[in-house]
């Protein structure tokens, strides 16, 4: 009997093939070629690099004026004059400056370790949409052969005589539709090919991906203490404070000036030195858009951190269990897929041996594929929850693979 042999064919030949897979390209060796690009590091630092000019702006003594002039009202009287003005930093305000671009620089180094982890997280979404893609079109490939097998010997049945030639016809339909499935598998494929590319370019044109994995994760709620994003609105508070302290100084130092003058006339000429000093008074402006603008940005950084927390403790619950429940669908999924091999076995040899219908047949393989299906869509939603764990968590969560 040949249709035993068939039933075997069908479910080895896709194993055997699989047998000259490409070598596969893992997701720590992406995020390495990723991350190394000094275009991506140069983006990410820029604000640092900023709050760090800034830093070294305030610790900068300011810079004295020269005036030179040279006057002469008569024909006989001539009046020349240098005179160096400079206005010594001793009011209390360069001291309040330094410490708010310190805190400022601190600030944007908390947000920098946020940034680059929200780009990890970004890049290891790329790679599962690739993975998950790449292992989609397996799954199809792997059924079309099937199926364009069992359409080849059911035209050769219609042929001699065994089987209605609208059988053999119910085959082409279904492998027709499976092309189309495996069409669009293989544009997403090519999709999600890309956009890795457009960061490491260096992936071989015929490695493949692994599919990530699911860790096991403490059921705990993530300590959120060293979230750098909320570090740095702390960071914000601080410096907040120290601007609504500076609008509080009123008086500003006096401009000191030195110099020589020198006085001309035709029969005689005096010079010496010059003294002066300027003081700016506070009289009408005291500075009280200045304090109400610093009380202002003081209170909303206040309410956005306790917004923050708030909504990070939120989140950091919700992502966690969301993780939990899908990695257990997943990993229920993935074994009731593995259970499809026994039972497309015994469909196919059921038809074979003319024990079941090709309505049962197709319905058999209809059911496995959507359940391998189902398991890859399950793994990609747990794998995106893991990802959002990790964005709530602020750092990635060590766990233990299943």
């Amino acid at each position: 009997m040949k249709r035993p042999f068939l039933a075997l064919l069908l479910l080895v030949a896709p194993s055997l093939l699989r047998a000259q897979e490409p070598e596969v390209f893992p997701e720590d060796a992406f995020l390495i070629a990723a991350t190394a690009s000094r275009s991506a590091e140069s983006v990410l630092t820029a604000e640092r690099d900023l709050a760090a000019a800034d830093v070294l702006r305030t610790t900068l003594w300011p810079d004295p004026t020269f005036e030179a002039s040279r006057e002469q009202p008569g024909r006989s009287v001539r009046e020349t004059s240098a005179v160096v003005a400079w206005a010594p930093p001793l009011d209390g305000r360069r001291k309040l400056r330094r410490e708010a671009a310190a805190i400022g620089l601190l600030a944007a180094t908390d947000r920098l370790e946020s940034a680059r982890l929200h780009l990890h997280l970004d890049l290891r979404a790329l790679y599962a949409e690739w993975a998950l893609a790449w292992d989609r079109r397996a799954l199809l490939s792997d059924h079309l052969d099937r199926v364009v097998e069992l359409a080849r010997q059911a035209r050769e049945r219609a042929q001699a005589g065994e089987i209605p030639g609208l059988l053999a016809r119910r085959f082409a339909l279904e492998e027709a539709q499976v092309r189309a499935d495996l069409g669009r598998a293989a544009a997403r494929l090519s999709v999600a090919r890309g956009a890795l590319a457009a960061w490491a370019p260096e992936i071989p044109t015929a490695a493949r991906p692994a599919t990530p994995r699911l860790p096991s994760v403490d059921s705990a709620p993530a300590d959120l203490a060293g979230r750098s994003d909320l570090a740095a609105l702390g960071r914000e508070v601080e410096r907040a404070e120290t601007l609504r302290a500076l609008s509080e100084k009123l008086w500003d130092t006096p401009v000191l000036g030195l110099g020589w003058k020198r006085v001309e006339d035709r029969s005689q000429a005096a010079d010496g030195p010059v003294f002066s000093a300027g003081w700016t008074v506070p009289l009408f402006d005291r500075r009280r858009a200045d304090r109400r603008e610093a009380e202002a940005r003081l209170s909303s950084a206040r309410g956005e951190l306790e917004l923050a927390r708030a909504r990070a403790s939120a989140e950091s619950f919700a992502a966690r269990e969301a993780y939990l429940r899908l990695r257990a669908e997943a990993l229920a999924a993935e074994r009731t897929a593995e259970e499809t091999g026994d039972l497309l076995a015994g469909a196919t040899a059921a038809y074979s041996q003319g024990e079941s219908s090709l309505t049962d047949l197709l319905d058999a393989f209809r059911a496995g594929l959507g359940a391998r299906l189902s398991a890859l869509e399950l793994t990609g939603a747990a794998l995106a929850a893991l990802r959002d764990l990790e964005a709530a968590a602020g750092r990635p969560l060590p766990g233990d693979l299943p």
